[in-house]
């Protein structure tokens, strides 16, 4: 093995918070949207945004009101996207040691680390001044226009880390991901270090200020790893 690459959100960072309260309002009810326009509809324009064909979290949800058919109000969106910064930066700011130790000990063995994630510009923008960015060679994510469901971005960050598929592992949270990942030829590995904190049955939908969605049990057909020193011995195998 000669690189690793990362999902971001639940695996080298997390949402999860014990404090953590639903709002007094949902961000559909402050956009004036019932909730199931807001749970049916967001995803599309979430995933547009994400891969750069939107640019903004302000003209996503511009669009999505537009598609339902109601006006969107700037001050609300500046608002929204005021919290979602603020909410995004305070994750980047608790990173685990043991998530560091692990990075850190990966370079140290000689190999290149990237990211491969679907995330917007604001999801990344903390990236920048984040101290773990110093240990990776690259990362690969909204910018590129593509999202983790396509191959051909798994085969892009190996091409840029300069190392062949068949030489990587790509590490992440589950959803599908390890399986694109492995049609490029990587081999997955199922992270669940922080996905075990969640409450059983229920898992965030990406943005801690929204309901949280359901999911009909989380399975993977990769190996399992629940704590980040797992990993490692994995490796040393």
């Amino acid at each position: 093995m000669q690189a690793v690459s990362f999902d971001l959100y639940e695996t080298l960072v997390t949402h999860f918070d014990p404090a953590w309260a639903p709002p007094a309002t949902t961000i559909a009810q402050r956009l004036g949207l019932d909730e199931r326009t807001w749970a049916d509809s967001w995803r599309r324009f979430d995933s547009a945004w994400q891969s750069g064909e939107i640019a903004t979290y302000a003209e996503a949800l511009s669009a999505m009101c537009a598609s339902a058919g109601r006006r969107s109000y700037p001050e609300v969106l500046r608002q929204l996207e005021q919290e979602y910064q603020h909410q995004t930066q305070q994750v980047f700011d608790a990173i685990e040691q043991d998530i560091v130790d692990l990075v850190v000990t990966l370079k140290q063995r000689g190999l290149k680390l990237g990211i491969i994630t679907n995330a917007s510009d604001l999801d990344v923008a903390p990236w920048a001044t984040c101290h773990l960015a110093s240990y990776f060679d690259d990362i690969a994510s909204c910018q590129v226009g593509l999202l983790k469901r396509d191959a051909q971005i798994f085969c892009l960050a190996c091409q840029r880390l300069g190392v062949e598929p068949a030489d990587a592992i790509f590490v992440g949270d589950g959803g599908g991901n390890e399986l694109a990942a492995s049609m490029a030829v990587l081999k997955g590995y199922w992270c669940t270090w922080f996905l075990d904190r969640w409450p059983e049955g229920i898992r965030p939908n990406g943005f801690p200020g929204d309901a949280w969605r359901q999911h009909a049990g989380v399975q993977s057909p990769f190996e399992r790893v629940q704590r980040p020193s797992d990993l490692l011995s994995t490796y040393d195998e």
